[in-house]
């Protein structure tokens, strides 16, 4: 029990030491486009999230965990946020998908006056053939970086702000003219890259270049105020920022969720399992109930004979002894040498002498034991004596 616990204590030790190297240890950088405002990578979105109710002042940001129709219907059935309410819905994400009625709901809101903040590489094929708008890559001759630029007067003489070419060379042309369209950004290149498009009492504002809101550019001293400059062209409300295309809805970050999330939590928790399933194998034969060792069944008969025989002695009736002790050798006479003991002669001492292998002598002698026995109603103890003795001679004889 000792040396278990001393092992324990070591796994556990060696365990814990473990989940902290593993915990504590730098990170490799992950370079994945979530655009979720809960990653501080380089495409999260986390700074520009923070940031928000510095850029639309004494407005609420609220964070949105719902599906667009579920968002807008539940605001619009109450007064104070209702679709008549100036509200900017803002979202950053690589490719921003609508069902029907989302979209039927998202018209209906930038039609009731709510401003729509869309920044993504590519936009649902539903909501560009409802606002005549399609994206595509640049087809102009590849460079090594594409500067950025805005059309407002305001911001028309500021200095482009450059990324690298492949990050920002997604492109916006305008299909149809239903409705009144502003563009707003281009590249360096001559593209459009960010457009208004008025729709009914509200506006969809368009941007191709979602990468340039995300955290490495945000933070990077020149290209940080592209994002704040974009966002200025929405007017001063209340901002929805959409995380249900990112995250999902709330209650699904369930708990292993989380743990699967993290790689030191996820060797941790696959470790536990292992170390549940090794306790559960082991110490289960452990306990196991102890299997009774069973004796073998004794044999009592001669512990029998030998009581019955005592009290036979003990009364001193010798020639009862002697009679049962005749009757089994008679018994094993039948038995083992198929004759008749109803008569005890001359002859059938000479077929058991040969048959038993014993001298005739003995036999004779014996015979004449039992035929005194056979004719007296008692007896003294020497001839039980005399008798048994020569029994015991025979059969050990004839047993050879």
């Amino acid at each position: 029990m000792k040396s278990y616990r001393t092992y324990a204590l070591a796994l556990g030790v060696l365990f814990a030491a473990f989940v902290a190297v593993e915990y504590y240890r730098p990170k490799p950088i992950s370079w994945q486009e979530t655009f979720s405002n809960k990653d501080k990578i380089p495409y999260g979105t986390y700074v520009l999230y923070e940031v928000l109710p510095d850029l639309f002042k004494n407005q609420p940001v609220s964070m949105v965990r719902l599906p667009v129709v579920n968002q807008v219907e539940e605001k619009e059935a109450q007064k104070k946020d209702s679709g008549a309410t100036k509200v900017n819905y803002v979202f950053v994400n690589s490719e921003m998908k609508l069902g029907s009625q989302d979209l039927q709901a998202l018209l209906r809101f930038a039609g009731r006056g709510g401003q729509v903040f869309i920044s993504a590489h590519r936009f649902p094929s539903r909501l560009e053939k409802a606002l005549g708008v399609k994206t595509r890559f640049s087809k102009k001759t590849k460079q090594d970086s594409l500067g950025l630029v805005f059309t407002h007067p305001q911001l028309a003489n500021n200095k482009p702000v450059y990324y690298a070419w492949e990050k920002v060379d997604n492109t916006i042309t305008l299909d149809s003219s239903a409705f009144k369209t502003t563009v707003l950004g281009r590249n360096t290149a001559g593209d459009t890259n960010f457009v208004q498009v008025h729709y009914g009492k509200g506006s969809f504002y368009l941007s191709s270049v979602p990468l340039a809101f995300t955290n490495y550019y945000v933070i990077s001293p020149q290209e940080s105020t592209y994002a704040a400059q974009a966002l200025s062209h929405l007017p001063v409300a209340p901002v929805w920022w959409d995380e249900y295309q990112k995250q999902g809805p709330v209650g699904e970050n369930s708990v292993f969720r989380v743990l699967l999330e993290h790689e030191a939590l996820t060797w941790a928790y696959y470790i536990a399992l292992g170390s549940l399933l090794l306790f559960v194998l082991f110490e289960s034969k452990r306990t196991q109930r102890i299997i009774p060792i069973l004796e073998k069944p004794r044999n009592t008969t001669l512990e029998f004979v030998k009581v019955i025989g005592s009290l036979y002695f003990n009364h001193r009736d010798h020639h009862v002894i002697a009679e049962k002790k005749v009757n089994y050798f008679l018994e094993y006479l039948r038995l083992h040498y198929f004759e008749a003991t109803s008569t005890l002669d001359q002859d059938l001492e000479t077929r058991i002498a040969h048959k038993s292998g014993v001298e005739e002598k003995e036999i004779a002698e014996l015979f004449r034991i039992i035929r005194h026995v056979k004719s007296s109603d008692s007896l003294q103890e020497q001839i039980l004596w005399q008798l048994n003795k020569k029994l015991e001679s025979f059969y050990r004889q004839a047993s050879r």
